[in-house]
């Protein structure tokens, strides 16, 4: 098992990344894979197959000094790819490297907050089998020996998954709190938004009777009800050493990632580093989740 960091060299984003992985990876006590793509015509591509190392165009060079900026003490392996799909490289590692969890870096442009997605955070955000974390661009200065201090869970309508609990798991482990959280757009003072408001704390408390027994620590819920889903969630308070896990989309292929409407707002908001898990099988729900 292993937390992979797609690097990118000279780039905030890619020490964003490189910081977070490490972060994950010290936190879960896991290995730490650093990967950097090449296409087949670039200088670095040219550098792999020459015989000499050190040229700065070289990516080995680069993924060595990168290396050295882990201060956890966490295995470290460098992986140097050639390949024109960036995308399909890092999920190829990922897989290779069998990899719970891909990191990757963004950049603040005004769009989305603290986040903002290129080419290759948008392909992966919407085909990766392996959940995918987004560093936002703080990501740099937060400690890569700082704990996260809480998990917190979005929970749609349709209910959580089984990566996505399994995912909460392997970073809460035993004495990190989760919070499970429902975001819902009704308008207020409503009999819908009753409705609402009570099946979702159903819906949570459901699974956090199913979710709880894995667990020694603490598993709460919260449900945010506004006329507008960017109202529910400027209603909802983050922790600054939190890690927020979102399904994907009804839509997603399964076993796939797909960012959906509501993620996409949440990035929007989020100051904390963000997992977006595959599509997988629901967890199973009760009549009395259902009621």
């Amino acid at each position: 098992m292993s937390v992979l960091v797609a690097y990118r060299r000279s780039s905030p984003a890619g020490r964003d990344a490189l910081q977070l992985g490490a972060r994950i990876a010290n936190h879960i006590g896991t290995g730490l894979d650093i990967v950097s793509v090449s296409r087949f015509e670039s200088a670095a591509a040219v550098a792999l197959r020459g015989p000499e190392q050190g040229d700065e165009a070289d990516p080995r060079t680069a993924l060595h000094l990168a290396a050295e900026l882990v201060k956890v003490d966490v295995p470290v392996h460098t992986h140097a790819v050639v390949d024109d799909s960036t995308a399909s490289a890092i999920l190829r590692t990922a897989h290779e490297v069998g990899a719970s969890i891909i990191v990757l870096g963004t950049t603040s442009n005004g769009l989305f907050g603290r986040f903002s997605l290129g080419s290759v955070s948008n392909i992966l955000l919407h085909s990766s089998d392996i959940p995918v974390a987004l560093a936002p661009d703080t990501a740099r200065d937060t400690p890569q020996d700082a704990p996260f201090g809480r998990v917190s869970v979005a929970i749609g309508d349709i209910g959580g998954n089984r990566t996505m609990f399994d995912t909460a798991n392997l970073l809460a482990g035993a004495d990190v709190p989760v919070r499970l959280l429902t975001l819902a757009a009704v308008s207020s003072g409503t009999d819908a938004e009753r409705r609402t408001r009570t099946e979702a704390i159903a819906r949570l408390d459901h699974l956090a009777d199913l979710y709880r027994p894995e667990r020694a620590s603490t598993t709460t819920a919260q449900v945010e009800v506004a006329g507008r889903i960017t109202k529910a969630i400027d209603q909802v308070f983050w922790e600054p050493d939190e890690i927020v896990l979102i399904g994907s989309a009804r839509i997603a292929r399964e076993h796939t990632t797909f960012i959906g409407s509501t993620a996409t707002k949440l990035l929007r908001a989020l100051t904390v580093p963000m997992i977006v898990v595959p599509r997988d099988d629901q967890v199973p729900e009760t009549k009395a989740a259902k009621a």
